[in-house]
């Protein structure tokens, strides 16, 4: 089955764009079922309860005063926790997120910012981590969403050093694809994917996670312009995406940086993010886009705002001030559709924040593909056991003390590689790579994934089975990695290949400073066969 990307690059034409609208640590294992699993007999609600003036109401309630309905059905209230509950208590050590606090993400959004934007983000969320104490109240880890991949450049940690440090070497880049609307369909993909990769990284990490996503989130799409099969797919991916989400308990808060311009009007994301959805209504007809992500996970969208820092907090407070309500479900049937759920409070004034609700499973419907491509690398991205189906070595090793970062080259023997002929007598592959820094228990401090197109300069079987690719992967260790690993899987195909480095191979390797910041704009093609094109 084409690729949603594919699909959406034959439809591109046909796409409304999220311009001004004129209508009204330590993860286990991943789970490799896309549907909420339900084999608990419980649902986690996590609840903020608002006043008049939008201020969280942290005390004075009791299970009494909450009334849960699931597709209008009332739902008896299997257990309760108070606000008070998820505070650090001490059990949670600065990078294991154990303890009972809610963790934190910060998504620093490159892909689909402005470079001046860009620029402001990572000055205020600066600000931001540079107002906390030393040892924050709850782990946050930082990521950046890049022209290629998603990375996580500092895992979870309480130190506000670390967050600093790292947010400090992430290096300048030029976001070429938010500037180019050809790549419309490949921003729309990476961001959604970047959503998938975190619930996955999250799932079986006990209690609330919050995505503080600060920048504009990926662009929206209008399904009712769209027809043929690219719809119902475009509909799977975003019913998965939003159940892996609920599935790690997780909620997204989406913050736009600037100023809103006069006479601008709202965007589709500003709507979606306030709109009411209803009890029978597939909250993704008509318009994908992420201020309906923000609604589905109860978290918040803050729009045209000059003190992202003060919106962060914003955020952090709205996330950590909760009440959690559980429920046992009613059966239903695996139709697939959209199960509404409301919390409404006996006090009136009062409002409950939460989930909008999950898709039900759906009777013989398979696995995407692609996420389970991405379950396969985080599970091999983690494991001790070696990957011989692509054989993989590291050379050109050089550590940067100084950042904590470290570059090496992968070297990839294309045995059991599938090419397709290209122009020119040319050849191309694609490959997904994922590095990972690891602690002592095989935990990630931090991570990339990535999608590379590899091209060999000939279609001649013979010649191709002797090239040998190299891969470039720069990747930060943070103080307590232990080990470094490289996984990649060949792009339509269960083969996959691991290499890895441990500490005393990276501390042995020579030592350079960290290059000066320099602009990353679009890579060029490679004539070079042994280079891949990026």
């Amino acid at each position: 089955m084409p690729s949603v990307r594919a699909l959406l690059s034959v439809a591109l034409l046909l796409v409304v764009f999220d311009a001004p609208a004129t209508r009204a640590q330590t993860p286990q294992k991943p789970s490799q079922t896309l549907t909420l699993q339900v084999t608990s007999r419980l649902v986690f609600l996590d609840v903020t309860v608002l006043d008049k003036k939008g201020h969280p109401v942290v005390s004075g309630l009791t299970k009494d005063d909450f009334v849960i309905t699931e597709s209008k059905r009332p739902q008896p209230i299997f257990s309760f926790e108070a606000p008070e509950t998820h505070v650090e208590d001490g059990s949670g050590s600065d990078e294991n997120p154990a303890g009972k606090a809610p963790l934190t993400i910060l998504v620093l959004d490159l892909l689909n910012s402005r470079f001046q934007d860009f620029a402001y983000i990572r000055y205020e969320v600066r600000r931001f981590l540079a107002a906390q104490p030393a040892r924050l109240s709850s782990p946050a880890e930082l990521m950046v969403l890049g022209n290629q991949s998603l990375e996580m450049v500092q895992g979870y940690t309480r130190s506000k050093e670390d967050l600093l440090y790292a947010l400090d070497h992430i290096p300048a880049a030029l976001p070429y694809k938010q500037m180019n609307p050809s790549f419309y369909p490949e921003r729309f993909g990476q961001s959604i994917d970047a959503l998938q990769q975190m619930a996955l990284q999250n799932e079986g990490v006990p209690g609330r996670k919050n995505i503080v996503w600060v920048g504009h989130g990926g662009p929206s799409i209008f399904t009712g312009a769209l027809t043929g099969p690219i719809v119902d797919d475009l509909n799977q991916y975003v019913r998965d995406t939003t159940n892996m989400l609920v599935n790690a308990r997780m909620s997204l808060f989406v913050i736009y940086p600037g100023l809103r311009v006069r006479g601008a009007g709202f965007s589709m994301s500003e709507m979606s993010a306030e709109a009411d959805i209803g009890d029978e209504d597939d909250p993704f007809s008509g318009d994908i886009n992420f201020g309906v992500f923000v609604n589905e996970t109860g978290g918040t969208l803050f729009y045209n705002r000059n003190d992202v820092d003060h919106e962060i907090q914003r955020s952090e407070t709205l996330g950590s001030e909760y009440y959690t309500l559980t429920y046992q479900p009613h059966e239903g049937d695996a139709n697939g559709r959209f199960r509404r759920i409301r919390v409404t409070l006996r006090e009136p004034g009062l409002r409950a924040v939460t989930k909008a609700g999950y898709f039900a499973p759906e009777k013989n419907a398979q696995a995407d593909p692609r996420q389970q491509t991405m379950v396969n690398l985080a599970e091999a991205a983690q494991s001790t056991i070696a990957f011989p189906a692509l054989t993989l070595t590291i050379g050109n090793v050089l550590r940067h003390p100084d950042s904590r970062t470290i570059e090496f080259s992968v070297y990839l023997k294309p045995n059991n590689i599938a090419w397709e002929p290209a122009d020119s007598g040319r050849s191309t592959t694609t490959v997904k790579l994922a590095a990972a820094s690891l602690d002592a228990d095989r935990g990630i401090l931090a991570s990339r994934l990535e999608t590379l197109t590899l091209t060999a300069g000939t279609q001649d079987p013979a010649r191709l089975a002797k090239l040998s690719m190299r891969l470039p992967v720069k990747l930060r260790y943070p103080r307590k990695t232990r080990a470094v690993r490289v996984v990649l899987q060949a792009a339509e195909s269960p083969r996959i290949g691991a290499v890895e480095l441990d500490r005393k191979a990276i501390d042995a390797a020579p030592e350079a400073p960290t290059p000066e910041p320099a602009l990353v704009t679009r890579p060029a093609a490679q004539g070079d066969p042994t280079a891949p094109l990026r």
